[in-house]
């Protein structure tokens, strides 16, 4: 079964509201150039992703991180970016640099979940589906409230 990794992206349109709100603390540690940069990156990588340009997302959120190496939100946006392009591996890797940040972030052990999912690696899916759920990711408990989609997973 192919995971539809374009509903990704509608997701992290979501996340602009948390990445604005979290902004503010990243401006206080950030010098005014470098916030402003950073707010220049992140609009562009969403445009960028908004019209299916995802290479260049990758390279705006690649050039974030830089100015901000420990904002969970952009490891969390460019593994989305990484999924949409099947790029797998490399998505994984943003999902696990987003928890290690902020390990009660729901959406990047869902996330995470979907793409172990895409790999065949049910058991890891399950575990981060199972802790996206009790971390009050709606998505997660919908899948697994979903017995047509998660009998696999629920049965563990």
């Amino acid at each position: 079964m192919r995971v539809n990794f374009f509903s990704f992206r509608k997701s992290s349109f979501i996340f602009v509201f948390l990445f604005l709100l979290q902004f503010q603390s990243v401006q206080s540690s950030e010098n005014k150039s470098d916030s402003t940069k950073l707010s220049e990156l992140w609009k562009s990588a969403i445009k960028h992703n908004k019209d299916s340009n995802h290479y260049s997302a990758l390279e705006d959120y690649s050039k974030a991180l830089i100015i901000a190496p420990n904002n969970h939100l952009l490891f969390y946006n460019r593994g989305l970016t990484y999924a949409n392009l099947q790029l797998l591996n490399q998505a994984i890797n943003d999902f696990d640099n987003s928890i290690k940040i902020k390990p009660n972030f729901g959406p990047g052990y869902g996330d995470r979940g979907m793409v172990f999912y895409e790999l065949d690696q049910k058991d890891k899916a399950c575990k981060d589906f199972k802790k996206a759920a009790d971390l009050k990711y709606k998505r997660a408990i919908s899948w697994i409230e979903d017995k047509n989609r998660s009998a696999w997973c629920t049965q563990n």
